[in-house]
C-alpha cells in the first residue's frame, strides 16, 4: 500500500459518500460485496408475509437491487439454485451469470447454507438419521459443483441447523466426530474440483437455541487447522462474521490475530452491526460501537487480509437498497480510520508497545473523531 496518510486526510477528508466512496475503494483495493439475502424481502416470525411484500423476490431481482445500491460484488447462496427436490436449476445458474455480466457485478463467492430445507431441520452433517447425513453430504458436494459452474474457487459454509436446543439433548462427542468426518469428505471433494478457499463460519446460536455445532470462530480455527493437516493442503479457513463475534463478547480483532498465529487464513469477512452479548441483529454497518469495528478492520489490514468484505444484514423495516447504500458509505468512513492507523503503523505500534493507556487513547482519539 503506497498511499500516504497525508493524501488520505486531504483527498478523502470529512465524510465520504457516493462516487467518492467508489474512488476510495478503487484506490485502496477494497473489495466490497453484499450477500443476495441482504437485498430482501425480509420476513420473520412477527411478520411472515414480509416487510416489503410487493418487492420482487427472485434471485435476479436481488442482483439488480444490489447493483442499484452501488455495490460491485455479490454472493449468492447455494440453496437459491436448488429446487424443492434439491436438484440444481442449471438454467438459473446461466441466468445469474448473464445478469451479473450485464450489470457489471462480480460474483464474489458462494455461500453454502441448506438450513431452509425441511429435511434438515434436525441437522445436516450431524443429523441423527444417517440417511439424512448422507443426503446433506451429497447436497453440499453438489453445492461445490455449483460454485465451479459459477466460475468460482471460493465457498463459505454455515451449518445453521446443526446443534442442539436443550442440555442433555445431544451426545456432543458423537456430533463433533460426525462434523469432522463430513467436513473432511467435503474438503477432499472441494480440492478435487479446484476449490482453493473453503471458509467455515461460526455462530453461537440461532436458529438453534442451545448452540450451533461450530459456536465460535476459535472452534472454526481448530477445525480448519486439523482439516488442512489431514488434507495436506491449505484449503480451509474461517469466515468471520463481525456480529457473530459480538454475540459471544469476544473482541473481533483478537480472532483475526488468533487465526494468523495458528496459520489459518481468513477466507472471507461478513460485516454488519450487533450489540455486545446480543442476538444476531444484522443491522446497518457502523451504527454500533465504532471502536470495536475500527479495531477489527485494523487487525485485518495488519494481518494482510485482501479478500472481500461482504454485507450480511437484514434491514427489516428499511428498504434494502437504502440499507445497502448506507452500509457501504458508513463502512468506507470507518475503514478510512483503520487505514489511517495502518498507514502510521510504526508510530501507532510504538505507542501501543508502551502500554500507556492515556498515550494510546490520545493518539487514537484524533483519528476516531477527527478524520
Amino acid at each position: 500500500m503506497s498511499m500516504s496518510i497525508s493524501r488520505l486526510k486531504s483527498t478523502y477528508s470529512g465524510f465520504i459518500e457516493g462516487k467518492t466512496v467508489d474512488q476510495f475503494f478503487s484506490e485502496y483495493n477494497v473489495k466490497f460485496a453484499a450477500g443476495t439475502w441482504t437485498a430482501g424481502d425480509f420476513s420473520d416470525r412477527f411478520n411472515r408475509s414480509g416487510y416489503f411484500p410487493n418487492l420482487p423476490r427472485g434471485l435476479v431481482d436481488q442482483l439488480r437491487r444490489v447493483r442499484e445500491s452501488g455495490i460491485e460484488g455479490v454472493v449468492p447462496i447455494d440453496a437459491q439454485f436448488l429446487d424443492d427436490n434439491l436438484k440444481v436449476k442449471e438454467d438459473l445458474i446461466n441466468e445469474v451469470k448473464a445478469t451479473a455480466s450485464e450489470l457489471g457485478l462480480k460474483i464474489a463467492g458462494l455461500g453454502m447454507d441448506i438450513s431452509g430445507f425441511h429435511v434438515f431441520k434436525l441437522g445436516s452433517l450431524t443429523n441423527p438419521d444417517p440417511k439424512v447425513r448422507e443426503l446433506a453430504l451429497s447436497t453440499l458436494t453438489q453445492s461445490l459443483e455449483i460454485a465451479r459452474m459459477l466460475g468460482l474457487d471460493s465457498v463459505s459454509l454455515w451449518l445453521g441447523p446443526d446443534g442442539w436446543d436443550y442440555s442433555l439433548e445431544s451426545n456432543y462427542g458423537k456430533k463433533i466426530k460426525e462434523l469432522y468426518e463430513g467436513l473432511l469428505t467435503l474438503g477432499k471433494e472441494a480440492h478435487r474440483l479446484g476449490i482453493r478457499s473453503f471458509g467455515l463460519e461460526a455462530k453461537p446460536k440461532e436458529p438453534r437455541e442451545g448452540n450451533l455445532i461450530i459456536p465460535t470462530s476459535h472452534v472454526s480455527i481448530m477445525l480448519a487447522n486439523r482439516l488442512n493437516n489431514d488434507l495436506g493442503v491449505k484449503l480451509f479457513g474461517i469466515t468471520i462474521d463481525y456480529g457473530h463475534e459480538l454475540m459471544y463478547a469476544v473482541e473481533p480483532a483478537y480472532t483475526v490475530y488468533l487465526a494468523k498465529e495458528q496459520g489459518v487464513s481468513v477466507a472471507t469477512v461478513h460485516i454488519n452491526t450487533a450489540k455486545w452479548h446480543s442476538n444476531d441483529e444484522d443491522r446497518v454497518v457502523g451504527t454500533g460501537d465504532a471502536w470495536h469495528f475500527v479495531d477489527f478492520l485494523y487487525a485485518l489490514l495488519d494481518t494482510g487480509y485482501s479478500g472481500w468484505f461482504t454485507l450480511d444484514q437484514f434491514t427489516y423495516r428499511l428498504n434494502p437498497v437504502d440499507g445497502l447504500r448506507l452500509s457501504k458509505e458508513l463502512f468506507a468512513n470507518l475503514y478510512k480510520k483503520a487505514l489511517a492507523l495502518y498507514l502510521s503503523r510504526d508510530e501507532f505500534e510504538n505507542i501501543r508497545s508502551t502500554g500507556d493507556q492515556a498515550k494510546i487513547l490520545d493518539y487514537v482519539k484524533r483519528i476516531m473523531y477527527g478524520l
